[in-house]
Formats: C-alpha cells, sequence, structure tokens
C-alpha cells in the first residue's frame, strides 16, 4: 500500500526535479564561467535522480525496502543545492527557472525543508531555502520579472501547508516583499507586492489566532528542563547564579532593548506567537523612522506600508494578540512612539494612516494604553484641531479620527469614566466635546472665495456629525446595557448588577470630587491663596507647608504662573511652602544647567526681580546640598550667580526683541570671577552656552501655548499664507516635541484602566455634552437653509432627545424640546410666513418624537399637543380652506381669522402655497398614529399624556372669538383608546379627562358644551359595557361631569341634554348601572331645583321609574345610592313650583321605607359581604345607616325646608313610618331618630321675624311634640332607657328658649309624657324628671324683674335702651309664662286635674309614685318661685318704674297667680305628706315645711293692703281650710299652737261667704278635738299615724 501511495506522488516530485535541472542546464548562461559550479551541481543531481530512478524500476527493489511517507520529500531536499546556486545567479533566467520550480516544489509538498541544514546543522533547511528565494534581490536594479517570480516564492513558502517558516527567516521574506514594493518600478509587481504581503501578514497572525496559547514542543521541553535544573541546584549557587544573571541583565540593559536577545525579553508559547511579535515588531520600528526629505520619496513610501500593515493587523487583530505582553510592550514604546511623529507629519496619507492606527489602538487595546492615549489626545489631537493654523487636510482627518472614537459606545464612555472620572487625569470627553462644539460655530466669510466657503461648511458638517455621533452613542450605550440588564436580570445575576452599582456609585462620587478639584484650580489660577483654602476646606490639600508643596509639585492643572508668583512671595508661610518645595527636587549628579530645567519645568518664574531672588537664592543652595562632592562652586553664591546668568542668557538668545545677541565669548567674559574670586571652568560655560544656545529653558508646557507664546496678538488672524504656513511647521514642531517627550514618559507608565459597564456612566456625560450639542443644533436649523446642514441638525435633536428621554433627564429634555417646538414656527402665529421645508421637517421631527419617544415625554407632551393643535389651524391653511374642516358655525375662512387673531384675508393667500405640506398624508398619519399609540403607553407616561392633552385642548377651548375643539375630539378618541386599560390605570386617566370635560361641558359656547355632553354619552355607554364589580366605584367616577355639568352650566339647553342622555342610560343600560345610580341621582336631584319645568320633570319621571320598578326588583344593588335617591326625592319635595310632585315624592320615601323593612335580611347579607369597607360596624348599624336613617333625615329636611301642607305631611309620614316599624328599631337607633326628630325644633334655624313662625309653633311644632310622646308612650319598653334623658333634655331646651307658643307647647308635652307614662317610671326616671323641673323653675325665674333699671340712668343712649327693653320683654315675660304653666302643671302631676273638688283624702295625680323626697324637692322649687313672685308683688316701686317704661303692658305688672298658685300647689303637696306613711323619716321636716306654708298662707292674706290681692289670696286660704278640715283631728296639733289665734285673726279679716263656712266647719273640728289632744306634735303625729294604720288594717 506504501509503494502504491508514493509512486505518483516520487514520480511527480522526480519530474518538477528533473525538469526543473534540465532547464538551468539548457540556459546558454550555463556556460559562464560563474555558473560552473551550478553547472556541476546540476549534472550531479541529475546522475542522481536517473541512478535512484533505475534503482527504483530494478526487480529485486521491489518489495524490500519500502518508502515511508516522507521519503520523496527527503529526496526533494537532497536536491536543493542546484537551485540555491541558480538562485544566486546573475542569470535573470536561471533565476527565474530556479524560483519557478521551487515555488512548485514548495506548493505541492516535495519541498519541506523539515531537516536540518547540512551546511548549519543548528537550523532547518527551510531558513536556507528562505535565504536562497530572497537571494536574487538585489536592490533597484533587480529584473522585474525575477521579483515577480521571486514574490510568487515567497508566497508559496509561507503559505505552504508543508513548509513551517518561523523567526529570522519569515521577517526575511517579509522585508523582501517589502522591499520590492519599495524599488520595484512595475506596477503590477509593487502590486503584487503588497498583496503577498498583506496574505502573509494575514497568515502570521492568523496562525497565532489558531493555535493560541497551545504550546509547542520546543516550549514544552524548555520548561520542563527549566523545573529540573531549578531543583537539582543548591540554593547557595542559586543565589549566585541569580547575582550573576542580575549583573548580566543590568550590564545587557545598556544595549538597549531592541538589541538585547529576544528570548531574554519576552517568553511566547510558541513559534506562531513569536512570529507575530516579530512581524509586529518590524511593522512598528518602519513606521517609527524619519520619512528623511521630500526627494527620499522611498522612505515615505515605506512609512506608508508599513502604517497600513500596522492598520490591517490591527483592524483584525483578536484578543490573543490584544492580550500579547510582548506586542503590548512594542505599542507603548515603538507604535506609540511612531504614531506620535506621524500624526504631526505633513503628509497627509502618514497623518490619516497614523489617525487610523490610533483610532484601532483606542478602541482595542485601551485597557493597556491609558497613559498614551492622554498624552495623544492633549498633545496631538486636540491642539491641532484647536489650531488656528492647522491645514484643513489636517483638521479634517482629526476631526473625522473623533466622529469613529465617538461612533464606538465602549470606546466613549471607557474615556469618561477612566480621564474624567479620575482626580489625576485631564476630562479629555469634556475637552472633546467642547472642541468639536467649537468647529460647529465657525461661519461662513461670503466674501470669502468658494473653495474656502466649501471647506468650512463641511467642517462644520462634519463637526455636526460628530455631535451626532455622539448624541448616538450615549443611546445605544443605554440601550445595549438596558438590554443586558434585561438578560441578566433572566439569568439572576444580581450580585453582577450589585456590583456595577457599586462601582457606578464610586465614579460618580469620584467625579464629583473632581469637580471640586478642578473648582478649587480654577480658583487657584486667578487667586492663588483662596484657592487654596477652598482645596484645603475640601480635603484635597493640607495645611501644613511641605503638604502644600508636595500638592504643587504633583498637580500639573495648577497654572504655572500662579505656583511660582506663590511660591516666591515673601509671606511667611509661601516662603516655607517654596523651601519644602525645591527640597522634593533632587539635584543628584547632573549639571547645574539640567539642574535648573528640571527646577524651572514645573512653574514660571515670576516677574518681580524680589520673588526671582527669593527663587534662586533656595535653588542654588539646594543644588549644593544635593552635589557636595561636586567641586565647582565654591559656595551657594557662585550657583545662585551662574543660575542668574542662565536665565538672562536664555531671554537674550531667545527673546526677538533682543537685535544684538549676546556671543560665547561675550557669556564667558560675563561670569569671569564669580566663583568667590575664581572662575567657573570656561568648558562648562561653553557648553551652557551652546546648550542654550540650541534649546532655550522653557516649562514643560502644551504646543499651543508654546505656539501662543511665539506668536503677537493678531498675528495669526492678519498673517499671509507663508507666514500662516511657517506658523503652522512652527506649530507642528512644537507639537511633535511636546508629544514625544510626554509619550516617552508615557510608555513606562502601568495605569490602571477601568472598562466601563453600568448604563448610569452615560447620565454626568450627557449633563457635559447636551449645552454644546443644543447651542449647535439650533444655530444650524435656524440659521442655515442647507438641507444636508439642517437634516443634520433634525437628527440632532432626535438623538439629543431620545437621549434625555432615556436617561431621564428633565431639564435636558425640555431644553431640545421646546428649542425644536420653536423652529416649527408653529407655536408664533406671525411667523407662519416664514415656514419653510426645514420647518415642516421639525414638524414631523416633533411628532416622531412623540409617536417613538411618548414613553419618557412627561411634562414636555404639552409641546407637542400645542404643535399638533397649531397644525391643524396651519393644516385649515394650507388646504385652501375647506369648509369641511370647519370647527364653528362661521366659514372655514371666518374661523382661521378670528383663531389666528393676527393673519389677515389678504396673508391667508400668500400662506397657502407654504403650508401646503402640513397636510401631507406623512404629518396626517403621523398625528393619529401618537393618539392611536397612546394605548401602548406605561400606566405613569398615559397621565401625563392626557394631562397635556386636556392642557392645551382647555387652551383650545379658551378662545372668545372662535373656540377649537379639536383636542376635544381627541380626548374621546384617546379615551375609547385606554379604556382597556386595568381600572386602576383608567381611573387614574379618568381623574384628568373627567375634569377636563367638566370644564368642557360648562363652556359658555353651546356648541362645545353639546360635543362634551354627548361625548360623554357616548363613553358612558361604552363604559357600562365593561359592567363593574361589586364595592368598586369606577363608575361613580366615569359619571361625575355629568353632575358637574349640570351645577355650573347656565344653559337650559345643555342642562336638558344632560338629563336625557341619563335617561337614556338608564332605559338602555340600567342593569349595567352600579355606582353609576349616585351620579345619577345627583343629577337628578339638581334638576329638582332647576327653574325649568321641563327639566324638573322628566328627571322626576325617569327617578319615579327607577325607585318604584327597578327598587322593586333589585334593592340591594340601589344600597350605595339610596342615600342619594333619598335626597333626590327630597329635593323634589320641597319644589315649590309643583305641588304634585312634592307629595308624589313623599309618597315614594313611604315607598322606599317599605322596602328597607321588606330587604332588612339583604341588607344585612351586604353589610356581612362588605364589612372589610365599613370596619368596625355590625350589621344591625349598616341597616339602620343605610337604609333607615337616611328616610328619617330627607323627612326632617323636608320639614325644616317646605311649606305647612308639604312639612305635614312629611311629619305624619315620619310618625307614621315610626309607628308601624318602630317595633323592629334597635335602641340605638332610637337613640339616632329622637336626633333628627329634635332637628325639627332648633330654634336657630327659625327666624324670628318669619311672618310663618307662628303658625309653624302652632302646627308643625305642637304636631311633632305630641307625636314624640305618643310614640315613646307607644314604644316605652324600648325607649324608657335611652330616650327620656334626650327628651327631657330637648324639652328643657325648648322651654327655655325665649318663645312663649313653644314653652306652652313644650310644657303640655311634658305634662303628657309624665302624666302617661309615670305610673311606668322606676326611680332613676323620676329622680330625672323632678331634676329637669327643677332645673326649669331655677333657670326661667324672672330675676331681671327685681334688678331692672330704667337706661338713662345709666347715661345709656336710646339704642341700647331699645335693645334692653326688647331684651326684658321678650325673655322676662315668657319666663313668667313659664313659672305659671310648670306650677299649673306640676300641680296637675301631682295632684290630678281636679284636686279642688274633692274633700277625702283620694289623689287623682301620680302623688303615691313620688318619694317623699322628691315631693319635697318639687315643694323647694315651688317656694323659689312664690318667694320671686312675692317679692315683685311686695314691690311696689319696682313695679311702678316697669310699668312706666311701659315694657309689660299698660297696667302696673304683677305676678299674683304665680305667687297664690305656687303656695296652693305647696299647701296641697304638704298636707298630703304628713299623714303619708312613706314619709315617717322626715316627719318633723314635713311639719315644719307645713308651719312655714301655713303661716305664708294666712299672712298673705291677713296682710294683703288691696282688694286684687285678697281676691286672689282667697281661695288659697280656702285651701288652706279645707286641709285642716280634710286633716285628721289627731294631726290638729301639727299645725302649731298659735294655729287657732291666726284663725281667730282670719275671722275677723274673712269677707267671702265660702271662707266664713269652712272657718265655721274648722273651728268645730278644733272644739271638738280639745277634749282629748296629744301634748305634743310628735305625739299628735304618732297617733295619726297609728290611727291610719289601723283603719287600714281593718
Amino acid at each position: 500500500m506504501s509503494e502504491l501511495s508514493n509512486g505518483p506522488k516520487k514520480s511527480i516530485g522526480n519530474m518538477f526535479l528533473r525538469s526543473g535541472i534540465e532547464k538551468i542546464l539548457a540556459d546558454r548562461d550555463i556556460k559562464r564561467k560563474e555558473n560552473l559550479q551550478l553547472k556541476k551541481a546540476c549534472e550531479s543531481a541529475l546522475e542522481e535522480l536517473k541512478a535512484a530512478e533505475e534503482q527504483d524500476a530494478s526487480p529485486s527493489s521491489n518489495g524490500e525496502h519500502l518508502p515511508d511517507a516522507g521519503g520523496t520529500a527527503v529526496e526533494a531536499d537532497r536536491y536543493f543545492l542546484p537551485f540555491e546556486l541558480a538562485c544566486n545567479s546573475k542569470s535573470p533566467k536561471i533565476v527565474i527557472t530556479a524560483l519557478d520550480c521551487l515555488q512548485k516544489l514548495i506548493a505541492y509538498g516535495h519541498l519541506t525543508g523539515r531537516g536540518a541544514d547540512i551546511s548549519n546543522p543548528e537550523r532547518k533547511l527551510i531558513d536556507r531555502i528562505v535565504e536562497a528565494i530572497c537571494a536574487p534581490f538585489l536592490g533597484q536594479g533587480t529584473d522585474e520579472t525575477v521579483l515577480l517570480q521571486l514574490i510568487k516564492a515567497v508566497l508559496a513558502v509561507v503559505l505552504s501547508t508543508h513548509c513551517e517558516v518561523h523567526g529570522a527567516s519569515l521577517i526575511l521574506a517579509v522585508r523582501t516583499c517589502f522591499n520590492i514594493y519599495l524599488t520595484s518600478k512595475s506596477p503590477i509587481n509593487q502590486a503584487t507586492a503588497k498583496g503577498t504581503l498583506t496574505q502573509v501578514i494575514n497568515t502570521v497572525f492568523g496562525n497565532m489566532e489558531k493555535f493560541g496559547n497551545i504550546k509547542d514542543d520546543e516550549t514544552i521541553v524548555r520548561e520542563v528542563v527549566e523545573v529540573l535544573v531549578s531543583n537539582t541546584i543548591s540554593n547557595e549557587v542559586s543565589d549566585e547564579t541569580s547575582e550573576a544573571g542580575g549583573t548580566h541583565r543590568q550590564n545587557g540593559s545598556t544595549m538597549g532593548e531592541s538589541e538585547a536577545p529576544l528570548d531574554d525579553q519576552f517568553t511566547f508559547m510558541n513559534a506562531y506567537q513569536k512570529d507575530a511579535f516579530l512581524v509586529f515588531r518590524a511593522l512598528c520600528i518602519l513606521a517609527q523612522k524619519e520619512e528623511g526629505g521630500a526627494s527620499n520619496e522611498m522612505s515615505l513610501r515605506s512609512k506608508l506600508l508599513a502604517l497600513e500593515m500596522l492598520l490591517l493587523v490591527l483592524q483584525n487583530s483578536s484578543s490573543i494578540l490584544q492580550s500579547s505582553q510582548p506586542c503590548i510592550i512594542v505599542i507603548k514604546r515603538t507604535l506609540c512612539m511612531a504614531l506620535t511623529r506621524n500624526a504631526v507629519s505633513n503628509n497627509i496619507q502618514v497623518f490619516e494612516k497614523s489617525l487610523a492606527i490610533f483610532v484601532e489602538l483606542l478602541d482595542k487595546f485601551k485597557t493597556h494604553l491609558k497613559a498614551s492615549i492622554e498624552v495623544f489626545f492633549n498633545s496631538v489631537i486636540l491642539p491641532m484641531l484647536d489650531s488656528n493654523t492647522c491645514a484643513f487636510e489636517q483638521k479634517w482627518i482629526v476631526l473625522n479620527t473623533i466622529g469613529k472614537i465617538l461612533a464606538n459606545p465602549q470606546s466613549v464612555v471607557d474615556m469618561f469614566v477612566n480621564y474624567d472620572c479620575d482626580m489625576t487625569s485631564p476630562n479629555l470627553f469634556k475637552s472633546i466635546v467642547e472642541v468639536v462644539s467649537k468647529t460647529t460655530r465657525t461661519t461662513i466669510n461670503e466674501n470669502a472665495p468658494p473653495a474656502q466657503k466649501e471647506k468650512e461648511r463641511a467642517m462644520r458638517l462634519l463637526g455636526l456629525s460628530c455631535l451626532t455621533d455622539l448624541l448616538q452613542c450615549l443611546v445605544d450605550w443605554w440601550q445595549v446595557c438596558e438590554v443586558q440588564k434585561i438578560t441578566s436580570d433572566i439569568d439572576d445575576a444580581e450580585p453582577s448588577e450589585q456590583q456595577h452599582g457599586e462601582t457606578f456609585e464610586a465614579f460618580e462620587t469620584l467625579k464629583q470630587q473632581k469637580n471640586l478639584m478642578e473648582q478649587g484650580i480654577q480658583i487657584f489660577s486667578e487667586k492663588p491663596k483662596k484657592g487654596l483654602k477652598f482645596l484645603q476646606e475640601h480635603g484635597f490639600v493640607g495645611t501644613d507647608a511641605v503638604e502644600v508643596a508636595e500638592f504643587m509639585m504633583k498637580e500639573e492643572r495648577l497654572n504655572k504662573t500662579q505656583v511660582g508668583d506663590f511660591l516666591g512671595d515673601s509671606d511667611e508661610f509661601n516662603n516655607s511652602v517654596m523651601h519644602a518645595y525645591i527640597d522634593f527636587l533632587d539635584f543628584s549628579s547632573i549639571d547645574i544647567l539640567a539642574a535648573l530645567r528640571m527646577f524651572l519645568e514645573k512653574f514660571r518664574l515670576p516677574g518681580e526681580a524680589q520673588k526671582i531672588d527669593r527663587l534662586m537664592l533656595k535653588f542654588a543652595s539646594r543644588y549644593l546640598d544635593c552635589n557636595p562632592r561636586q567641586g565647582i562652586f565654591a559656595s551657594a553664591d557662585a550657583a545662585y550667580v551662574l543660575a542668574f546668568s542662565i536665565i538672562m542668557l536664555t531671554t537674550d538668545l531667545h527673546n526677538k526683541t533682543v537685535k544684538n545677541k549676546m556671543t560665547k565669548q561675550g557669556y564667558i567674559n560675563m561670569n569671569r570671577g564669580i566663583n568667590e574670586g575664581g572662575n567657573i571652568p570656561v568648558e562648562l560655560l561653553e557648553a551652557i552656552f551652546e546648550d542654550i544656545s540650541k534649546n532655550e529653558i522653557k516649562m514643560r508646557a502644551g504646543a499651543t501655548a508654546l505656539l501662543r507664546s511665539r506668536v503677537t496678538p493678531g498675528q495669526g488672524a492678519l498673517a499671509t499664507d507663508k507666514e500662516r504656513r511657517a506658523m503652522a511647521a512652527l506649530e507642528m514642531e512644537a507639537l511633535s516635541e511636546t508629544a514625544r517627550a510626554l509619550m516617552e514618559s508615557a510608555s513606562d507608565a502601568d495605569a490602571y484602566f477601568t472598562p466601563a459597564q453600568h448604563q448610569h456612566h452615560v447620565k454626568p456625560m450627557f449633563k457635559i455634552c447636551w449645552t454644546p450639542c443644543l447651542a449647535a443644533f439650533s444655530v444650524g436649523v435656524q440659521m442655515s437653509d442647507d438641507e444636508e446642514e439642517w437634516s443634520l441638525c433634525l437628527r440632532g435633536f432626535r438623538l439629543g432627545v431620545r437621549a434625555a428621554c432615556v436617561l431621564q433627564a428633565t431639564l435636558e429634555r425640555n431644553a431640545f424640546i421646546q428649542a425644536l417646538a420653536r423652529f416649527t414656527l408653529l407655536t408664533a402665529k406671525n411667523s407662519l410666513g416664514e415656514m419653510r421645508v426645514k420647518n415642516i421637517e421639525a414638524i414631523k421631527l416633533l411628532l416622531l418624537i412623540g409617536d417613538e419617544d411618548g414613553e419618557y415625554l412627561e411634562e414636555n407632551w404639552v409641546d407637542v399637543m400645542k404643535c399638533m393643535s397649531s397644525l391643524e389651524l396651519v393644516q385649515l391653511i394650507g388646504t385652501g380652506l375647506n369648509s369641511a374642516m370647519s370647527h364653528d358655525t362661521d366659514s372655514s375662512r371666518q374661523y382661521v381669522m378670528k383663531a389666528t387673531g393676527g393673519i389677515d384675508e389678504k396673508t391667508l393667500h400668500s400662506l397657502q402655497d407654504a403650508l401646503g405640506e402640513t397636510s401631507s398624508q406623512s404629518v396626517v398619519v403621523a398625528i393619529d398614529r401618537i393618539f392611536n399609540g397612546s394605548a401602548r403607553l406605561s400606566a405613569e407616561a398615559i397621565v401625563y399624556f392626557v394631562r397635556a392633552l386636556c392642557a392645551v385642548s382647555r387652551e383650545e377651548l379658551s378662545h372668545p372669538a372662535a373656540p377649537r375643539m379639536f383636542l376635544l375630539g381627541k380626548v374621546v378618541e384617546v379615551a375609547f383608546y385606554n379604556m382597556n386599560r386595568i381600572r386602576l390605570e383608567w381611573s387614574r386617566i379618568w381623574n384628568v379627562i373627567g375634569e377636563h370635560f367638566n370644564a368642557a361641558g360648562c363652556n359658555s359656547n353651546e356648541a362645545v358644551a353639546y360635543f362634551s355632553v354627548d361625548a360623554l354619552r357616548q363613553l358612558s355607554i361604552k363604559f357600562l359595557e365593561k359592567g363593574e364589580l361589586p364595592n368598586f366605584r369606577f363608575q361613580k367616577d366615569f359619571l361625575r361631569p355629568f353632575e358637574v355639568i349640570m351645577v355650573r352650566n347656565g344653559s337650559a339647553q345643555t342642562r336638558d341634554l344632560v338629563v336625557r342622555c341619563c335617561a337614556h342610560l338608564v332605559e338602555a343600560h340600567s342593569s349595567r348601572l352600579k355606582s353609576g345610580w349616585q351620579n345619577l341621582f345627583s343629577v337628578w336631584t339638581i334638576a329638582a331645583g332647576d327653574p325649568s319645568t321641563e327639566i324638573g320633570e322628566a328627571s322626576f319621571l325617569t327617578a319615579q321609574k327607577v325607585i318604584e320598578k327597578r327598587f322593586k326588583e333589585d334593592f340591594p344593588a340601589f344600597l350605595d345610592s339610596f342615600q342619594e335617591a333619598l335626597k333626590c326625592l327630597q329635593e323634589f319635595a320641597c319644589n315649590q313650583n309643583q305641588p304634585d310632585m312634592n307629595m308624589e315624592a313623599i309618597r315614594l320615601i313611604r315607598l322606599c321605607a317599605d322596602y328597607v323593612s321588606e330587604n332588612s335580611d339583604k341588607i344585612d347579607e351586604a353589610a356581612r359581604r362588605d364589612d372589610h369597607l365599613h370596619k368596625g360596624l355590625t350589621a344591625d348599624q349598616h341597616v339602620w345607616l343605610r337604609g333607615w336613617f337616611p328616610i328619617f333625615f330627607e323627612l326632617s329636611c323636608i320639614i325644616n325646608r317646605c311649606k305647612l301642607d308639604v312639612r305635614t305631611r312629611s311629619l305624619t309620614v315620619m310618625f307614621e313610618i315610626m309607628k308601624h316599624h318602630g317595633s323592629d328599631f334597635r335602641p340605638e337607633w332610637w337613640k339616632d331618630l329622637l336626633e333628627i326628630v329634635f332637628r325639627i325644633f332648633d330654634p336657630s334655624k327659625m327666624d324670628d321675624h318669619r311672618s310663618d313662625k307662628r303658625e309653624w309653633m302652632s302646627t308643625t311644632c305642637n304636631h311633632a311634640m305630641l307625636s314624640v310622646v305618643e310614640v315613646f308612650t307607644q314604644f316605652y319598653t324600648q325607649l324608657s332607657v335611652y330616650a327620656l334623658p334626650m327628651i327631657y333634655r330637648q324639652f328643657g331646651i325648648f322651654i327655655r328658649q325665649q318663645n312663649e307658643q313653644l314653652a306652652r307647647c313644650t310644657i303640655s308635652c311634658l305634662e303628657s309624657l309624665i302624666s302617661q307614662n309615670g305610673e311606668r317610671f322606676t326611680e332613676p326616671m323620676w329622680e330625672q324628671t323632678i331634676e329637669l323641673i327643677r332645673e326649669l323653675f331655677e333657670t326661667t325665674l324672672p330675676k331681671s324683674l327685681l334688678t331692672w333699671e330704667p337706661p338713662n340712668s345709666n347715661g345709656i343712649g336710646s339704642e341700647d335702651r331699645t335693645n334692653g327693653s326688647d331684651t326684658l320683654s321678650s325673655e322676662q315675660i315668657v319666663f313668667c309664662v313659664v313659672q305659671n304653666e310648670l306650677v299649673e302643671a306640676v300641680s296637675r302631676i301631682v295632684l290630678g286635674d281636679h284636686r279642688e273638688s274633692k274633700r277625702d283624702l283620694q289623689i287623682d295625680g301620680l302623688f303615691t309614685q313620688m318619694s317623699p323626697q322628691l315631693l319635697l324637692s318639687i315643694c323647694d322649687a315651688l317656694a323659689e318661685s312664690h318667694t320671686l313672685a312675692k317679692q315683685f308683688n311686695n314691690n311696689n316701686g319696682q313695679r311702678v318704674l316697669i310699668w312706666k317704661a311701659r315694657l309689660l303692658g299698660s297696667t302696673k305688672p304683677n305676678l299674683i297667680n304665680q305667687e297664690t298658685r305656687s303656695l296652693s300647689a305647696m299647701l296641697a303637696i304638704l298636707f298630703r305628706l304628713l299623714y303619708d306613711l312613706r314619709a315617717q323619716s322626715i316627719s318633723d321636716k314635713i311639719a315644719i315645711r307645713v308651719l312655714e306654708v301655713v303661716s305664708l298662707a294666712l299672712s298673705g292674706y291677713g296682710e294683703a293692703e288691696s282688694d286684687t290681692r285678697r281676691t286672689a289670696y282667697g281661695p288659697v286660704i280656702c285651701e288652706l281650710l279645707r286641709e285642716c278640715i280634710a286633716l285628721p283631728t289627731n294631726l290638729i296639733p301639727v299645725l302649731g299652737p298659735e294655729f287657732p289665734l291666726k284663725l281667730c285673726d282670719l275671722v275677723e279679716t274673712a269677707e267671702d261667704q265660702t271662707m266664713r263656712k269652712l272657718l265655721a266647719e274648722l273651728f268645730r273640728r278644733i272644739i271638738n278635738f280639745q277634749t282629748k289632744s296629744p301634748t305634743t306634735v310628735q305625739e299628735a303625729l304618732e297617733e295619726s299615724q297609728k290611727s291610719h294604720i289601723s283603719e287600714n288594717f281593718t
């Protein structure tokens, strides 16, 4: 099998070999002397081939020695010598033949070079093969055909899968292709060489990526050997070896890293990594070479090709290359240096490719190049873009480069995080934004050449494009992070999110601190001491002089001039800082010029000589301290003087104003004798002069600052082209110088780079860039008519709004949207004539924002709504004022003229052409899409949307001349679109829309009001179709606008429409109504008081139908609206214009009472079901509060409000309901009910001046109180405990009012109440009763009658007298009447109605129901009343005074009835207590009281001076005599021993016939009693009680 498989391959290889060698031999140049060795080698090779073929063909060889698979290749390697010699031949044909054969042998795998090179066993044959292939290249004179064939061979050997070209051979192949490209004059060869080089480089780096970190055999063997060696060598030997190795490395380092052996610097995982590194380093070195003069084109092409290949490598770089430490070091130390040199090249191609490479480095290697990137931006990119002298092409490329950077979100955010949020780094992001925005503010000079104008325009457009790319970058970053966050939420990656949040907070804190630091630095640049204090207050600097000096030494951002002034100041603290500052500098082992350069590079010397002197003195002292053994200076004074002379020399040689420059000898002469009388070495002075003349002493400053220091003010603007080119060259030189110096220091820096991860990083970034962006875009839209420019600006507006929206930046969003709204020209009607295409596009953009970013607009929806509102008006103009578009009864033309306010008819015609585009289909669709899309908004966003919609709609409706309803119609549409939202969201929406309908429905324009009400009707029907679950109130909220419109709208037609809408809802959708019934009843309640009879009747008929039909069918469904229904009926009952409606409404209330009674159980069930809504209430309380209470309350309102017939009917119905259903009432219900009833008697609601007051008192009041007594009597069991105190309290209030009729009526009712129920009273109830009576007697005593004096006596005016007179007459008269009525009532309650006709001891009253103590309390009250009356009657002067004042009538006033009746009542009560068995314990007290009362009665009659008084006292004496006659004889001694004598006096004065008869009868009893009488009163009482006991016993 092996023979069969290798046979064809071997024959093909032999064929290639034979053919190639034969061609070489056949060439005529083979005969030349220099080719003799070649000829012999070819002939020898052919002989060997022939012998090998014959051997293979012999039969004996078959099957004995089978060749291995690699045998053919080995044989081909054996015959390489002829081809090697041929490649070194000077004959092009021979070389071409050899190269062609080698290419084919390599391509087909016959020549691999895997074996060792016979001539040099330390390397492989492939290395020799590559050298042979590349050998024909001899420079520019090489034959072009040879070069082409050489390129093919190189490509074949490098790309072959059978050969492995590594290390120096690979570099040789690459260098050869590189040089062929440079030297060949054939375009074909150049293109082929470049293409081959590209393929080779791609293959090299592709292999590195393919094999990755896989270790090859050589690496593995080396690592194993190193481990074995390290484990076997002793520690001591290891230490010695380490020391020796360290010395070797130290000595070798001086050779330069590029010259050191490669293996000593880096370690590679495999040969492919090493190859990639070598190629990469070679390209970097080529890119770093100088371009040479203008004639050296080859060096320029070399650099361009190297840069192009580097760009190719970086663009296709993989993660392996990006993490390769050797490559990163090369980038830092070689490539970055090359870029700083090439980035200031005058060659545009070099410049452009260098910046393109920088973009790739920034994108893929930024984590390793933090310091280098900072240098490149600060020293190259930003200064060039900010330069006024830099060529346009270069600025264009720089700006384009920035645009590429800004288009990469990760790079931009990383830049902000690592520089703007780093305390020690410059604000790169902020600087980029400022510089780019500056390019957009360039104005085109109209007088400039067209080419110049086009350049300025292009630059401005590119700047705008960069700003839009920046905003797009921020938006993209946010969205990508948002997607990642969603993905992480799905993957449950909470710890990562928390870590990102902490990182973001840390950066945010750093940024805030940095802002404070920069603020302090800015203050320092103006006032150093104030700035230093600010920095110390915020903890950035310590208060110690050393700490301040260290801060000034390290902080590069401090103003160098201010630092110099601060250090040179004479203040003690400043001087301490200056000393500490210079002490930080180490001048060891350097000459004084280098030390002075080091000293002056960080600050600028102050202008004041004394300050310079102090600084130089300390410098000289420090220099000698650092170099004590130098031996040049005898003292610090010498160093001080020399340092001063160096500064003077610098000024002399490099100041353009100094014409006569100092010579070297002059400088030497100037410094003679300064070294303590001696001289400074001449060699040192000459070296100083030479150095200063070539390189002046200057601060480490940016190139721009250096250029400005060399250009006088105004020179740049007024310079000629030649001068500008010179200044540009000078600036490029300064840039290059500064960049190289900084990049060298940055190459060794190892700053930590933090990749940005948190999406909120873009928030502070947007805070920085939004203002410049907005300014640039605003100017572009406003000032430019260039479509490309304003289109770019509008895109910027779109991205700015988008960024502000997603970042929730309210201020920024407002600014962008309001600016864009201004550019629509819709907000200023006078600007409509200036409408252009850009304004139309601005309108479309604003609509697009509303459609796409509506979720974030919040308050800015108002701007969008105003735009759409104005746009609708503009569309009327643009469409030719079609009458169908009109919104009011006027023509469309008149409507527009009214609505715009400032446009006349002539202007309308001119605007039609300009505004026609506003009615395009795209605009119309955009508007519709916004409103249709409202259903997609979130719960929060839709509220903002409808608020703005309603706010702008209100503005439309507020136009007095022509209110517009465009947005009002959209409100209806939005309500329809969003009605399917969850109820919680819908409620928030309707709170806004409902308020708007409230206002719109009350608009003075009837068309608007009609539209609003009809829209409400349609929405209500749609909403009711959704239904409502129990315990929800969505319908109530939805239908509330109907109520508001009924209340506020003054148009009868509109209110009638509302009533008809409600009737329609009842007719068509009553089964779906739940909480909405409350609104309907409220509407009918309002309609009940409407002046229009038709509205009232229509409303009542609908309400009547609902109550009679729907209540009967499903009363529990109306529980929530039951109170509103009753209130509605109350209003109808009080409508004075509809008598029939009044009584019918009361009937319906009575019907509702039946519904409540019939559905009590269902109300209980509903109460239990709704217990979570009314916690703490029992089911019984629900029945009362939701059923009975509203009925009685509304009836009481009717009683208080309506005329006699209605209130009488209402009162009757109220008490009928009580009497009919009172047995079901709970005790606590009765308490609330009585409160309602007593509201009827509220005197504060009765105006004293009302004409119908007397009627009300005599009818309603009396009726009501009698009904209360009747109800109390009927339901005594339920009411006795709870109701009696309330009734008494209310009766007491009524009696004490200044109303005689009310008082009489109340006392009468009180008497009836006690009389009818007294027998069932308990002792506590009697105590309450007697307490009330005593309180009434006491509070109604007319005491003022005894003390009243005429007003004139105190000098009071007539007005006061009138008031006092009225008070006395109205109050005291009523009190007098009350006292009489109370005496009579008490007498009847206690003793009965007909006690005077009774002669026995039987009592009809409630005497026996009361305890003796309570009866004595009654007597006490009667005694007080009697005493006051007697005092007044006896005070004749006071009576005359009142009589003369005519306050109590025309006759002299008296209280004789009160005096006598109260005395008579006391006599009756006390005499009965004498023989009351219950009063035994207080018999003495009773006896005493009897004696007092008898004495009062007899003295009153006996002392009477007038016939009237004697006549009044006559019945009292007769009552006394009757009581004495009825008194048992054994109790006569109780009357006292003086009683008979007083009777004798009475005989003398008695005039009345009845009185004399009674006296005679009494005397006979007394005479009969004299035969046997007790000796004492006590004995008499005891005897009397014994006789009563025996009588009762028998």
